[in-house]
C-alpha cells in the first residue's frame, strides 16, 4: 500500500505541476483583479500540497499497514463520476459547457440510483440554468459554447 500511495501522490503532484505550468500561459492579474490564470495557479499549488501529505506519510510510521483497505464494489460511485467527467470533456466542444454539465448531473443522478424521473429531469434542466445565472449574469464570465451557440 505504501508504494501505491507513493506512486499516486507523485502522479498527482506531476498533474499539479502541469496545471501550474499551464496557468502561467494566462494573465495572473488583469487591471488589478484576478485574471484567468489566478485560480488554476493556486489550485495547482493546493493540489500539489495536499498530494504531499500521503507521500510524506509513506516515509513515516503513520502509513497504513493494511494490504488492501478497500472492498470490491466500493468504487462504483467513483467510476460513475470519473466516467461522467470523461464524457463531459468529450461532449463539451459539441454541446457547450452548460448543456454538458446538465447532462452530467442528470446522468450521475440516474446512475447512482435516483428513481424519480422528475428529479432527474429537474436536475438536468435546472443545473445549467442555475450555472448560467451565476457565471454569465452575476460574475460575467464567458463559458465555452458548443456548435449550437450555447
Amino acid at each position: 500500500m505504501r508504494m501505491a500511495n507513493r506512486v499516486a501522490s507523485i502522479l498527482i503532484i506531476i498533474f499539479a505541476l502541469v496545471i501550474i505550468q499551464q496557468s502561467l500561459q494566462f494573465d495572473y492579474m488583469v487591471e488589478g483583479t484576478p485574471g484567468p490564470g489566478f485560480l488554476p495557479f493556486w489550485l495547482g499549488i493546493l493540489i500539489g500540497l495536499v498530494a504531499l501529505i500521503p507521500l510524506i506519510k509513506t516515509f513515516t510510521g503513520f502509513a497504513s499497514k493494511m494490504a488492501n483497505p478497500f472492498k470490491p464494489g466500493e468504487f462504483n460511485d467513483f467510476y460513475i463520476v470519473i466516467g461522467s467527467a470523461i464524457v463531459l470533456v468529450i461532449i463539451t466542444p459539441i454541446t457547450g459547457l452548460l448543456v454538458a454539465l446538465g447532462l452530467m448531473v442528470g446522468g450521475i443522478a440516474k446512475l447512482m440510483g435516483t428513481k424519480s424521473w422528475k428529479t432527474i429531469v429537474g436536475l438536468t434542466v435546472l443545473t445549467p440554468v442555475f450555472l448560467y445565472g451565476i457565471f454569465v449574469f452575476v460574475l460575467a464570465v464567458p463559458l465555452p459554447k458548443g456548435i449550437f451557440g450555447f
